[in-house]
């Protein structure tokens, strides 16, 4: 039996990926480049198998995104994938002074997972999941749904701005679009003698509040969706006080698997809820000061920081955790990120307690069925 002593790196990209083989000693034993099929594939796999060692870990740069092929086809033949940075390597190589190609990338990657093999696994989900993968889709459109019809209300503002201040002084007094547009397709302003350029943008206004209503409409056939596949993936995450359906999708689709957190502390210096330690002149004594950390997931954040909100203004166990931190001397700013990290531990806890509860009861279905 080979010892597995030796590592390898990806540098994916939509065409083709490299790889780069290293020893357990850090030397370099090939640098290939295939092509994201089937067919190449199989020949970096060949590759990977065909050392006198064994590669123990795999460093893919992207793997939930233009790597998710080659690490779930690694993944399937028993390699031990590890998700890596890009900020890794780049610090790399400006530490370095190196050049940038797909080469040197992927040695790069090969040597941040030599030296770092503590990298958590790559990818978000350790196995297949139709379910999840459903749901990301569907996150995925509501999301590119919302950002057209941003896009469209802010266009919308700019053009209402330049209407004539009689058309305007027949809409409603507020500075949000959508009532503006809706008095416009009313008809507010058909009374009014217009130029031929605003007859163009009245006509464009109009247009774009039938446009909003259709991703309304499109918007809210997707959230129908959400709170059955919340069920079939067995997530109580909506029990929590802030969470609602659209937040948990949202915690699902972007954690993934939660058990590839080992830790509280992990996950909750992954989104961002731990704060950095911004002290001196403590010596053994733990840090005394701390400041938000802008590094992390920033849409667990968010998910985290509306819980918060939310529990602030109307949860009474959420607001005694607030008085007493402040009875600790703590200003409201540090009581809030305190309060965050809290809610990090409450939201990883319960995702892993669901997933746990959800492969139990999968495995124990086939026995009751036989039964």
């Amino acid at each position: 039996m080979r010892d597995a002593d030796g590592v390898a790196g990806i540098d994916a990209h939509k065409q083709v990926f490299s790889v780069a083989v290293l020893d357990g000693r850090g030397g370099r034993c090939a640098v290939a480049s295939f092509a994201t099929s089937p067919e190449g594939l199989a020949e970096a796999l060949a590759l990977l198998d065909s050392f006198a060692f064994a590669v123990g870990r795999v460093g893919v740069e992207g793997s939930a995104g233009l790597g998710r092929h080659v690490t779930q086809a690694l993944v399937a033949a028993g390699y031990d994938v590890r998700e890596v940075q890009a900020n890794r390597t780049a610090e790399r190589r400006r530490r370095r002074r190196r050049h940038k190609s797909d080469r040197e990338d992927a040695e790069a990657i090969a040597r941040e997972t030599l030296a770092h093999p503590d990298l958590p696994p790559a990818g978000k989900q350790r196995r297949p999941d139709p379910a999840w993968e459903e749901l990301v889709a569907v996150r995925n459109r509501r999301k590119s749904l919302i950002g057209q019809r941003v896009r469209l209300l802010n266009e919308a503002e700019a053009v209402l701005t330049g209407l004539p201040l009689r058309v305007r002084a027949a809409l409603p007094q507020t500075s949000r679009v959508r009532p503006r547009l809706r008095a416009l397709h009313q008809g507010a302003a058909s009374s009014v003698q217009l130029g031929a350029a605003d007859q163009v943008n009245l006509a464009w206004l109009i247009e774009t509040a039938s446009d909003i209503a259709r991703l309304d409409a499109r918007v809210a056939e997707l959230d129908k969706k959400i709170p059955p596949l919340l069920g079939r993936l067995g997530s109580t995450l909506t029990h929590e006080h802030g969470i609602a359906e659209v937040g948990a999708m949202e915690l699902l689709v972007e954690v993934g698997d939660p058990t590839r957190f080992a830790t509280e502390a992990q996950f909750a210096r992954w989104c961002g809820a731990a704060p950095v330690a911004v002290s001196s002149g403590e010596g053994d004594q733990a840090p005394t000061h701390h400041r938000l950390d802008l590094a992390g997931n920033r849409q667990v954040n968010s998910v985290l920081h509306l819980m918060h909100v939310t529990q602030v203004r109307g949860y009474p166990p959420a607001r005694d955790y607030l008085d007493r931190k402040r009875a600790e001397h703590k200003t409201k700013r540090e009581a809030r990120r305190a309060h965050k990290r809290h809610l990090a531990n409450v939201v990883i806890r319960r995702m892993w307690a669901d997933h746990a509860r959800r492969h139990t009861t999968n495995a124990q279905s086939p026995t009751a069925a036989a039964a």
